[in-house]
């Protein structure tokens, strides 16, 4: 059963941080590097980008995670995601999707 995924959207929107301030940090999504389905298009790109929105948001750079994050939301809202979201769309698409609504918000802020 998928229930896990309907309430919290499963390990795939899960982003994680080990933070250390004052020395490197790490931000991964909690899923990690999936090897097993690598190379096959159906990996999750979202806990990535909203791990880097989460590094982002460390560094200082409020808006760009914004983006990343607004970004993320408008993918699950308009179900342009991979099928363990119940979706259709490859790894590649969702990520070049992501990338242009985020080069989109970004000509706006100019």
């Amino acid at each position: 059963m998928q229930f896990n995924r309907k309430l919290a959207g499963g390990l795939g929107l899960a982003p994680s941080g080990n933070i250390h301030p004052g020395q490197t940090s790490l931000f991964e999504p909690v899923h990690g590097s999936a090897p097993n389905i690598a190379g096959k298009g159906i990996a999750n790109p979202l806990g990535s980008v909203l791990a880097s929105a989460m590094m982002l948001e460390f560094l200082g750079w409020k808006s760009e995670a914004t983006a990343l994050r607004e970004a993320v939301k408008s993918a699950l809202r308009e179900n342009f995601v991979t099928p363990d979201l119940g979706g259709e769309k490859e790894t590649r698409a969702v990520g070049d999707w992501i990338a242009q609504r985020v080069g989109k918000h970004r000509s706006k802020a100019t």
